[in-house]
């Protein structure tokens, strides 16, 4: 075949035009489909796009479920109460003293309560009956004088217990503030606005407090004056006073709580340890004293009552109800020691008596160095049991003070 024939039959079958023959479209043999009506649109399924296939995306990134939001929500629920609780903790205050115990709430307390009272009850009625028994066998009018005696000491001690009840149960119960707690709260950025709460709602207590001291009177001014608080002091904590009630005079509230802490409850808690420590020096005289161990449990019972009110009223507030129940335990406890110190006088005096009586010969004191000895044993063991009666006293007015601030310390 010759190169002009190939050429045509290759024009013919690409399409191009030649003589006597029309240009036919390159189909490859193929007719083109009839166009038909107008498809519908198309109906996505769920996760498809219109390109006709799902959404390329890795698991973490997918769209969350209903199950994952709920679920969400309750760790981060779970999550805000943790830290609610954790910062009740900061900012509660256990001024008491039981730590861990008061898990156990008020009912452990206020067993322990009526177990010292019925100990020191028995032991006071058996320590009456036989005083009694021995003055019944004095002379007349031994027995006229012993009975007056104890009418009226038992008088001193009732009123005593009398006067702390009323005067207690007229104050306001203290809710004492943890300062700490409120800064603390303050560096945590989910609980800053619970801090910012707290410290407007203490500040306002507070203000309360301040409001309702009574120092504004001429008798308010003498009562305090009784207690401890001189003049001075009572128009240091006015002029105090007038500072923390002026709401633009302080940049913060750390600011205005220490103030009050270093220029308002600094002075009672000064007048207070004065208070602790007057009666702290009468008791230990009284007790050293006493004739015998029902005289040493009334004293005790006087001078703790008489210590209670005084402290209560320097700090115009009382404590709750658990704080209650303990300081009451620690009163009749140190009551019922009291009465049991004439048993120890024996064993001190016993031991006193044995060194001077030593020491007496080692430095060549004669034939009366046993007297001198006796004498000074006896001297002895009443100052040590006095003296312990004073710790206890110290003790207990201490632990009272710090229930009644109204601000804790640390």
């Amino acid at each position: 075949m010759s190169a002009d024939t190939t050429g045509l039959d290759d024009d013919v079958r690409i399409g191009v035009p030649t003589a006597g023959r029309t240009a036919h479209p390159a189909t490859g043999g193929l007719t083109p489909p009839t166009r038909r009506e107008a498809d519908p649109e198309p109906e996505l399924r769920p996760g498809e796009t219109e390109l006709g296939r799902p959404p390329q995306l890795a698991a973490d990134l997918a769209p969350l479920s209903v199950a994952d939001v709920a679920a969400l929500k309750a760790l981060d629920e779970e999550q805000a109460g943790r830290e609610l609780a954790e910062a009740e903790l900061l900012l509660a205050s256990d001024p008491t003293g039981l730590g861990w115990l008061g898990w156990f709430g008020s009912p452990l307390v206020f067993a322990v309560l009526i177990g010292s009272v019925g100990v020191f009850g028995l032991f006071f009625v058996n320590q009456t009956v036989t005083l009694l028994n021995t003055l019944a066998q004095q002379p007349q009018w031994a027995q006229y004088a012993g009975y007056a005696g104890l009418g009226l000491f038992a008088f001193c001690v009732l009123f005593a217990a009398l006067r702390f009840l009323f005067i207690y149960a007229r104050l306001t119960r203290n809710r004492q503030l943890r300062v700490n707690g409120v800064e603390e709260l303050s560096r945590r950025t989910r609980l800053r606005w619970l801090a910012a709460a707290k410290s407007a709602e203490a500040r306002e207590q507070i203000e309360t407090y301040l409001r309702t001291y009574p120092m504004d009177t001429e008798k308010d001014r003498k009562a305090l004056r009784a207690l401890g608080l001189t003049d001075e002091a009572q128009g240091r904590m006015v002029a105090v006073r007038a500072e923390l009630l002026d709401r633009d005079r302080f940049a913060s509230t750390e600011q205005w709580f220490a103030r009050f802490r270093d220029g308002f409850q600094a002075e009672l808690d000064a007048a207070a340890e004065t208070r602790i420590k007057y009666w702290g020096s009468r008791i230990w005289v009284v007790t050293a004293v006493a004739p015998n161990a029902v005289v040493d449990s009334g004293a005790t019972l006087f001078y703790a009552f008489s210590l209670l009110t005084d402290l209560c009223r320097i700090y115009n507030l009382r404590a709750g109800r658990a704080g209650t129940a303990v300081l009451l335990s620690r009163v009749f406890f140190n009551a019922y020691l009291a009465g049991q110190g004439t048993e120890w006088e024996k064993l001190a005096e016993d031991q006193y008596d044995q060194m001077f009586a030593e020491a007496m010969n080692v430095v060549g004191v004669g034939v009366s160095s046993n007297v001198v000895g006796k004498l000074l044993g006896k001297v002895g063991a009443k100052a040590t049991t006095g003296y312990l009666n004073r710790v206890l006293l110290i003790r207990l007015g201490r632990y009272s003070a710090r229930l009644l601030r109204p601000v804790a310390r640390d």
